[in-house]
């Protein structure tokens, strides 16, 4: 039997190691800011959603107020769907749009679910998050000049080694390259 809180701490670390400030707001949920961006993780030790009304789970994960949210539990893709299509009929029933990106990590797959999901975060929310802006490499697709918009040093848990993390962006076709390079 996997012990919630255990988990709950092992994510703020890394969300913290990532560069991550971590604001409580309940027990289940918190929410993690970096720069501009705001991504609550919701803790659920069920594996079913267990509200029908879709302005309950908008409030009960606060949506609004976050840029991306990452459902953590036994089954998250199953949840993650579900809140998916909670958003879609929130949309319908009541003509609200939540643009809010859902991502599921599976307990059992924490270190490398968590960690694929928060760089596809960083990477889709680039311009809430960047660091720096330095020129960088030619970009593969349209060969204009590419940018450096985020630099990190962490422990790649995937790779398991310290890496250092760029996020790239082309000025001219927008196209966006997460790179992880290895410190030896």
């Amino acid at each position: 039997m996997i012990n919630i809180q255990d988990v709950i701490n092992k994510v703020i670390n890394y969300l913290i190691e990532r560069g991550f400030n971590i604001e409580k707001v309940r027990e289940n949920l918190l929410n993690a800011r970096q720069n501009r961006l705001t991504v609550g993780v919701w803790f659920s030790e069920k594996d079913y959603l267990d509200w029908y009304d879709p302005l309950n789970i908008i409030d009960e994960l606060q949506l609004t107020n976050v840029n991306a949210i990452i459902i953590i539990a036994p089954r998250a893709y199953t949840i993650a769907d579900e809140v998916l299509h909670s958003i879609d009929r929130a949309r319908y029933w009541y003509d609200i749009f939540i643009d809010t990106k859902v991502y599921s990590v599976e307990i059992s797959l924490i270190d490398k679910n968590l960690e694929e999901s928060i760089n596809n975060i960083l990477t889709t929310y680039i311009d809430l998050v960047s660091n720096v802006v330095a020129r960088g490499c030619r970009c593969p697709r349209c060969l204009s000049n590419m940018y450096i918009m985020y630099i990190n040093k962490f422990y790649s848990r995937i790779l398991k080694c310290r890496v250092v993390e760029y996020i790239y962006r082309c000025s001219n076709c927008s196209l966006k390259i997460h790179r992880l390079e290895r410190l030896e």
